[in-house]
């Protein structure tokens, strides 16, 4: 954890601190503490520009509120788990004695197991006063002369009232009044300045010996020195107060700013309302104008000003905006990323990326403060979140709108295939009746027609069989009957069946002469490598050779076929087992069915399907399936 400061060391501390986490290759934050006294403008800038050096090394950035420095950076160490805090320490001879060592002290003296590294900023200019005293030189002259004047009044008011008032005793605690009412309305400068005040007025106009600063008696003497105390810690007191009361006010605003926001977010419908109620809420808390520039394209990085926004970015500001969009970090005016730029922008990161960019044209001259930023850190967090509830809810409506798309598809699917088999099945039998008929008497071009009716009738029949097939995967209804089969069997038994569509092509086959029998369902590889077989005679020219081939190879079955074809585009190797997947070079007439389907059927019976490109050209497909730990050998079978 980096204590930022407004020290000369804060930029230091930051770098220490990422570069210390960089080496234990953990996470780290920074963390700066609002204790709510007046800042310079140049240590707003400071701590600004150490904020921002923070985010860019990685770092999370938290702000936190109150009065007790080392409490505050304790209690978010020990909630954070930090094991290792770097904080900065002058090199001012001069603030030893004061607040600034007293807080390393304590901080030290209260870490417990937490390890502290002090980094010095190497400053040897020394400051005219130590900086618990510094901040009388933060409010205006008007509110010390109010406070003199209202003590110069109340002494004139106790030394005409007369003797009536009684002992100078009862006078003194007017006095203190006075101071007490100054602690509520001014800070500690003033408050200080009016205690003093009153002790010497009060010693010179009321108490014995009267308009000289002499004290004659013991007890006047602690009086005084005794309303003197007083005076000084009443009015810290006070201050004290106001400032915990300021305190909690801010945080009162903040929360209050962040309720409104939040609850018009959630009321939001629609991306538009989302930004256009973002926008007039960034308005009215930061007192500036806004733009929302949001992401055109997914392709290119080019931006679009969302019609909500209250002004146009300059050319600069673009320039700035796209940086953002590319950078995920803050630039434009009052950074070192193009300060010329018209308004401050910062970035809407969400998972996903960069979203857009907020740009706000502040009204005021001077830097957004500490306490601007982490607020607007909440507001774009919460913007962030708005969109992506949105863009989460478009994809749930998607996933419904496919989810029902798929179950009408699959539903028109199975109801196709049932109703169109029938049809087809009538028409084979008539078409093989016919070809019996005319194979003695027929006329030539007759029993030509029949067989290509014949043809176009099987072609037809596979592709509702695919179809209906598909639709049985996708509905987990394919349940594999496994059991010991001979893979020769398997083969010869394939090739049989489509020996008319092999016709025209060579077909070489190759099995192992010791293959066991492998369990597996029989009907689904059959299918499988049917499709296999068909995609091949599909793919390759006439008479080209179509190699199907079995082994046993690292405990699995390989069944392959390769082709002598023109083989599959590397950009398609990856997707050829998709359903309805077709190669930019595949010919006319297929659905992009079968390659899917064997890879369903290798599934279900806990197998894979491969493909790949052959060195000597073509495509091989392999059927992969598992074998059992302990296979029976065919010869033992049979004995």
């Amino acid at each position: 954890m980096a204590a930022v400061g407004s020290g000369r060391a804060a930029e230091k501390i930051v770098q220490r601190a990422s570069n210390l986490a960089a080496t234990l290759k953990c996470p780290w934050i920074a963390v700066y503490v609002d204790v709510q006294s007046p800042l310079h403008g140049g240590d707003q800038i400071q701590i600004g520009k150490a904020l921002e050096l923070a985010r860019e090394l990685g770092a999370e950035v938290i702000t936190v509120t109150g009065t007790d420095l080392v409490g505050c950076l304790l209690r978010v160490a020990r909630q954070r788990n930090v094991s290792q805090i770097v904080i900065g320490k002058s090199g001012a001879s001069i603030r030893r004695f004061f607040r600034h060592d007293q807080v390393l002290n304590q901080l030290i003296r209260e870490s417990d197991d937490l390890e502290v590294h002090v980094v010095n900023s190497g400053s040897k200019v020394r400051e005219s006063m130590p900086p618990r005293w510094q901040d009388l030189k933060e409010f205006t002259w008007f509110q010390y002369l109010f406070a003199v004047g209202v003590i110069v009044a109340v002494t004139f008011a106790v030394m005409s009232s007369g003797s009536w008032i009684g002992p100078p005793e009862a006078a003194a605690l007017i006095f203190l009044l006075a101071v007490v009412v100054l602690g509520s309305l001014f800070g500690r400068g003033p408050t200080l300045v009016a205690a003093l005040t009153s002790a010497l007025l009060w010693d010179y106009f009321i108490l014995p010996p009267v308009f000289k600063f002499s004290i004659s008696r013991f007890g006047d003497a602690l009086a005084f020195g005794m309303y003197f105390v007083v005076a000084l810690f009443m009015g810290h007191l006070t201050s004290r107060i106001r400032a915990q009361q300021k305190i909690e006010s801010l945080g009162e605003e903040r929360a209050t700013a962040l309720y409104l926001l939040t609850r018009e977010l959630s009321a939001a419908a629609n991306l538009d309302q989302i930004i256009r109620r973002a926008v007039l809420q960034l308005e009215q808390v930061f007192q500036a104008q806004c733009a929302v520039l949001l992401d055109a394209s997914v392709n290119e990085k080019k931006q679009r000003l969302h019609w909500a926004s209250t002004f146009t970015p300059s050319e600069e500001g673009r320039r700035a905006a796209n940086w953002v969009f590319e950078h995920s970090q803050n630039a434009g005016k009052f950074t070192s990323h193009f300060p010329l730029a018209d308004a401050f922008y910062i970035p809407l990161i969400s998972t996903q990326g960069v979203l857009g960019v907020v740009g706000l044209q502040f009204t005021q001259a001077f830097p957004p403060t500490v306490h601007q930023l982490n607020l607007l850190d909440a507001f774009v967090e919460q913007i962030v979140l708005a969109l992506d509830r949105k863009r989460l809810n478009e994809i749930s409506e998607r996933a419904k709108v496919l989810a029902e798309s798929e179950r009408l598809t699959k539903t028109l699917l199975d109801s196709m295939s049932h109703e169109v088999r029938t049809p087809i099945t009538a028409i084979m039998g008539a078409t093989s009746i016919l070809a019996e008929l005319e194979k003695d008497d027929g006329h030539a071009l007759q029993r030509e027609m029949v067989g290509e009716i014949q043809e176009a009738t099987g072609r037809l029949n596979r592709l509702v069989g695919n179809f209906l097939e598909v639709s049985h995967l996708e509905s987990g209804t394919v349940k594999p009957n496994m059991n010991d089969c001979e893979v020769s069997d398997l083969i010869y038994t394939v090739l049989a069946e489509m020996e008319k569509e092999l016709v025209r092509h060579q077909v070489s086959v190759a099995v192992a002469p010791d293959l066991p029998l492998v369990w597996m369902d029989f009907v689904l590889m059959q299918h499988a490598l049917t499709n296999l077989l068909s995609n091949a005679v599909l793919h390759t020219p006439a008479g080209t050779l179509i190699e199907v081939s079995a082994r046993i190879e690292h405990g699995a079955l390989d069944i392959i076929v390769a082709d002598s074809g023109p083989g599959i585009p590397a950009a398609s190797l990856d997707k050829i087992f998709n359903k309805f997947y077709r190669a930019p070079n595949a010919p006319d007439g297929g659905t992009g069915l079968g390659l899917s389907l064997v890879k369903g059927f290798m599934e279900a019976q806990g197998g894979v399907g491969t493909a790949e490109n052959r060195a000597e050209g073509g495509a091989k497909f392999i059927l992969h399936l598992p074998l059992k730990e302990k296979m029976i050998p065919v010869e033992k079978i049979y004995e």
